[in-house]
């Protein structure tokens, strides 16, 4: 029971972290850039590389640089490569390509994830 009462308390906190920045792009409108990709940023996890495209752009009077939220195999896109990205008005750092089933099936498993462990916690699965 303790172990189930720990997945949902962190599966409710992923969620939380995940809408914050989320939340604002709901309650604003979005802004369109075109952004350049200048770079790649690795990482390696489990002796394994990823990259994430790394994009510039000037919007809202200044220069940005923002790192793509998702990380990939190769090096993707390739530098120099124009592409669009939306943010929120007012939040450039936000910016980020837009992926909205993607995005819809990551809050779609958690929100998932959180009701059959309520459930769970109700009574309402058997252990």
């Amino acid at each position: 029971m303790a172990v189930t009462w720990i997945a949902a308390a962190f599966v409710g906190l992923c969620l939380f972290l995940m809408a914050r920045p989320d939340w604002i792009r709901l309650q604003t409108m979005s802004r369109r850039v075109t952004a350049r990709v200048t770079g790649h940023r690795s990482q390696i996890h489990n002796n394994v590389r990823s990259y994430a495209a790394i994009y510039a752009f000037d919007a809202e009077g200044q220069r940005h640089e923002v790192t793509d939220q998702v990380y990939g195999g190769r090096e993707y896109p390739p530098v120099g490569t124009q592409v669009t990205l939306s943010y929120p008005v007012g939040r450039p750092d936000l910016a980020r390509p837009p992926r909205p089933l993607m995005w819809l099936l990551v809050y779609g498993a958690l929100l998932t994830m959180l009701a059959l462990l309520i459930a769970r916690l109700m009574g309402r699965l058997p252990s």
